[in-house]
C-alpha cells in the first residue's frame, strides 16, 4: 500500500497558546479548545497532555502528522523531541513536527511566503523569514523579560496604573474602576494575583478593559500608545532580518495577528498608524490563524523554509 501524499495527509494542527490551547484535524471543521499553559516548570507534561485530551474530545482520529506551535515549544531540541515523542505515542502519529508558535503563526499570517509575521496575544510572537536565508524568532522573550505590547503586557500596565492611583502614587484614571469591577475590591489584588492559579492569563484578559478605556482615558492612552511603539520597534527590527536594505520601492510584508491585531482595537489603530509612515514596511491584517498556519504547513510535504526552527520526531526514530 502506497504511502499518503503529503496532500492527503491526516493531520492534527495544535495552536498552543498560554490562554488557550486550540485543536483541529484536517478530516473536520471542529475545533477543541483547551485551557491554555504558561511556561511553568511542569509545562511540557501539561502542553503534552493537553494536546492528547483535545485529540481525545475530536473523536481520537487517525493522525498521520501533528502539527504543534507552542508558546511554550523548549529551547532544548532533545526537550522539545521528548515532548513531541510523548505526544506522537499518546495519539498514534506516525510524525510531529513541533515548533515555537512563531513559526505556525507566520505561516498562517504570510501564507507560507516570505516577510514578517507580528502576533500579538496573550504574549507577542515575531519571525522574520528572508526569501533566501534562514528565519529568526524576533522579541518575544517571554512575560517575564519581554512579551512588550501583548495582552499579558498591557494587562499588567493597567492594573500597576490603576493601584498606583490608589496608593495616590500615580495619575487619577478610570481604569481604577475598571479593575475593580473585574477584580473586586482592590485591597489586597496584589496577594490574590500572585495566589492565582493562572495569573498569566487572569492578567492579560483586563487588556481588554485597557484598550476600550484608551479613547477616553490618557493613562490607557499612554499604555496603547507606547504598546504600539514596542511591536512598531519589533516589526522594524525584524524586517531588517527578513529583508536587508529593504526600499520604500520594495517593502517587506508584515503580517499582523493574533486577538488584539485582527480586530479594529485601540491598539492596532495606533499601529496603523505608525506603520503608515513606515515606507519600509507593508503591513496587512494576517492571512490566516496561528491555527490554519500549522495545517497549512503539516500540508507541505517538508518543512521548507521553516526546517532549522521544525523539531521533527518520527514513529520508531528521532530526526
Amino acid at each position: 500500500m502506497m504511502a499518503p501524499t503529503a496532500t492527503a495527509l491526516r493531520i492534527l494542527a495544535v495552536d498552543g497558546g498560554q490562554s488557550s490551547i486550540r485543536a483541529r484535524h484536517s478530516d473536520a471543521d471542529l475545533v477543541i479548545e483547551t485551557e491554555g499553559v504558561s511556561r511553568l516548570p511542569d509545562s511540557a507534561s501539561r502542553v503534552a497532555e493537553a494536546v492528547v485530551t483535545a485529540w481525545i474530545a475530536l473523536g481520537r482520529p487517525a493522525v498521520d502528522r501533528a502539527v504543534l506551535g507552542l508558546t511554550t515549544a523548549p529551547a532544548d531540541p532533545a526537550e522539545a523531541l521528548a515532548i513531541a515523542a510523548r505526544v506522537g505515542t499518546g495519539i498514534g502519529a506516525a510524525a510531529v513536527w513541533l515548533c515555537d508558535d512563531a513559526v505556525t503563526s507566520h505561516a498562517g499570517a504570510l501564507s507560507l511566503g516570505w516577510g514578517v509575521s507580528v502576533v500579538a496575544g496573550t504574549g507577542v510572537a515575531c519571525l522574520a523569514v528572508p526569501a533566501q536565508g534562514e528565519p529568526r524568532i524576533v522579541g518575544g522573550h517571554g512575560y517575564l523579560i519581554g512579551d512588550e505590547g501583548g495582552a499579558f503586557w498591557i494587562g499588567r500596565e493597567g492594573i500597576r496604573r490603576a493601584l498606583r492611583a490608589v496608593d495616590g502614587r500615580g495619575a487619577q484614571t478610570s481604569l481604577t474602576r475598571l479593575a475593580a469591577e473585574r477584580f473586586g475590591n482592590l485591597d489586597g489584588l496584589h496577594v490574590r494575583l500572585h495566589d492565582d492559579a493562572r495569573p498569566v492569563d487572569t492578567i492579560a484578559r483586563f487588556a481588554t478593559a485597557v484598550l476600550e478605556a484608551a479613547d477616553a482615558d490618557a493613562e490607557a492612552q499612554a499604555i496603547v500608545r507606547e504598546a504600539a511603539a514596542e511591536l512598531h520597534a519589533l516589526a522594524t527590527a525584524a524586517s531588517r532580518v527578513a529583508h536587508p536594505g529593504a526600499r520604500a520601492d520594495e517593502p517587506t510584508p508584515v503580517g499582523l495577528g493574533g486577538r488584539l491585531l485582527t480586530e479594529p482595537t485601540s491598539l492596532r489603530r495606533s499601529l496603523d498608524a505608525r506603520l503608515a509612515l513606515d515606507p519600509a514596511l507593508s503591513p496587512r491584517t494576517a492571512d490566516r490563524t496561528p491555527l490554519d498556519g500549522a495545517m497549512l504547513l503539516g500540508r507541505q510535504p517538508a518543512p521548507g523554509r521553516y526546517a532549522p526552527l521544525v523539531h521533527v520526531w518520527q514513529a520508531g526514530r528521532a530526526a
